[in-house]
């Protein structure tokens, strides 16, 4: 059981310790990267558990402040040429560039975390860092810490290795990633320049139950909002429910009208402006291995949502929006009885969209579908925004990251058009319609925004290995 995050994260923000060999034999190899990370293993795995020691959630003032520090103060280990850029009050992107060659790569990133509650479900302090079973148990190990960092690692492991870099590489790390990227845009345009380059490293990427590494191609956006409602001045005995309003009902009948029992979104217009997959793009998602059955027993469910079949889900997860309730607030939820009619009821939503959706128009039609049926009543509060962004396929930058995965992984890799999540690649690659990839080291059961999040350091090397022949490969893949 959890208790409150230690306090040690408010030690020096980057320190470099000393070789520990206590692991050499196991993972001794013979070519000279292996050797590097050999005698850097022990290192590199306590400066992942240092920085995922800060508890840098989303309005934590204090940690987020404390882990742009560490992530500046790492860059500058690096040898990469360290910038901050700063909205008064806001948590700063982290600038840091090294390299040359005429190609440049972004690599946008995060260091900011999603909460760790409910803390009770944590077999181990969310910020504790622990090492157990072969992994690495954090809130941001996987999501989004672990890969920021590998691929700072991984300048440092290619430098010691091949000479200095081919290519440009610039890293754009930000802390309000888990809440909208809210002032991302504003930041970069204290200087147009950060988001010039020929293709952009995205955060997170995966590695299946299978061993096979999945590159990611671009990710739906969100809108997040809230509804509430409130039905009479308080609370009332519930002998009253002949005919005093419920808040709650009243926010289920809402709710009712939002979603079909297929799972098609009932908000007119909703779908307007979604790009269709075409049939070539449906062929290849379909073609694609899905592990289903590993999904299923993952998460203990007999079936997927919606009734939907396994080649149905792979599809949607890709090409579909979505409209998730995220959670409910209304009445009593203590232990124990109290009949009581609330007065107040809250729901938050968020919608996963698609290109070419806009989060602004979307607001828009949720607001005109609440009227339109009849729920002027229900208040709409819009809470975070970001466009879906889905990069090309055919692009130095992917095939580069393909060759580097199959190279080090040791496994075909799947093109995946778009995660079902979200990232700020719009803001980052928009204005250049810029190719984007993952290349990481996540595993379907990794519990990114969940309890017990945590990594595999197998896979973390594995990574780290493909980011270095990355930044190899790219300079001159045609």
């Amino acid at each position: 059981m959890c208790t409150t995050p230690p306090t040690y994260w408010n030690a020096p923000p980057f320190r470099t310790r000393t070789r520990d060999a206590r692991h050499l034999d196991t993972f001794a190899r013979v070519d000279p990267l292996d050797r590097y990370l050999d005698s850097n293993r022990d290192r590199f795995v306590d400066e992942l558990r240092d920085l995922c020691r800060i508890p840098s959630e989303t309005g934590d003032a204090a940690a987020l402040e404390a882990a742009a520090l560490w992530c500046a103060e790492r860059l500058r280990a690096a040898k990469c040429e360290t910038r901050e850029f700063r909205v008064a009050g806001e948590p700063a992107l982290v600038v840091g560039e090294t390299g040359g060659g005429k190609r440049t790569l972004i690599c946008v990133q995060h260091y900011d975390v999603q909460p760790a509650v409910p803390l009770e479900l944590w077999k181990s302090g969310p910020y504790e860092a622990a090492v157990r079973d072969g992994a690495i148990w954090a809130r941001g190990a996987d999501d989004n810490k672990g890969h920021l960092l590998l691929r700072i690692q991984a300048v440092e492991a290619y430098r010691a290795v091949h000479g200095e870099l081919p290519i440009r590489v610039r890293f754009l790390i930000e802390g309000e990633e888990e809440d909208g990227s809210a002032h991302l845009a504003e930041l970069l345009a204290k200087d147009p320049t950060l988001t010039d380059g020929d293709g952009a490293l995205k955060e997170g990427g995966a590695i299946d139950a299978a061993g096979r590494p999945a590159l990611l191609l671009g990710g739906k956006g969100i809108l997040y909002i809230e509804l509430r409602v409130r039905s009479m001045a308080r609370d009332a005995h519930s002998g009253g429910a002949t005919h005093l309003p419920n808040a709650a009902w009243r926010l289920v009948q809402a709710l009712n009208t939002f979603v079909a029992p297929d799972g098609r979104i009932l908000i007119e217009g909703f779908y307007d402006d979604v790009r269709r997959p075409t049939p070539a793009e449906l062929e290849h998602v379909r073609t694609l291995p899905f592990e289903a059955d590993v999904l299923k027993t993952i998460y203990a469910i007999a079936g997927f949502a919606w009734g939907r079949k396994d080649t149905e889900a792979r599809v949607a997860s890709v090409f579909e929006p979505t409209c998730n309730i995220a959670g409910i607030v209304s009445g009593f939820i203590g232990e124990g009885t109290k009949t009581v009619i609330p007065s107040e009821a809250m729901v938050k939503i968020d919608f996963r969209l698609v290109p070419e959706q806009s989060p602004q128009k979307i607001r828009d039609l949720v607001r005109a579908h609440l009227d339109r049926h009849g729920f002027k009543d229900v208040d709409l509060i819009a809470k975070e925004g970001t466009r879906p962004y889905r990069g090309r396929m055919d692009d130095p930058l992917v095939r580069a990251a393909q060759a580097a995965a199959e190279q080090e992984i040791g496994k075909p890799a799947m093109l995946i058009p778009s995660s079902g999540g979200t990232s700020p690649m719009w803001q980052v690659c928009g204005k250049r319609s810029l190719a984007n990839v993952t290349l990481g080291m996540g595993h379907p059961n990794a519990g990114a925004h969940a309890p017990n999040e945590h990594i595999l350091l197998d896979n973390y090397w594995k990574a780290l290995r493909a980011t270095v022949a990355l930044y190899g490969r790219y300079a001159t893949q045609q």
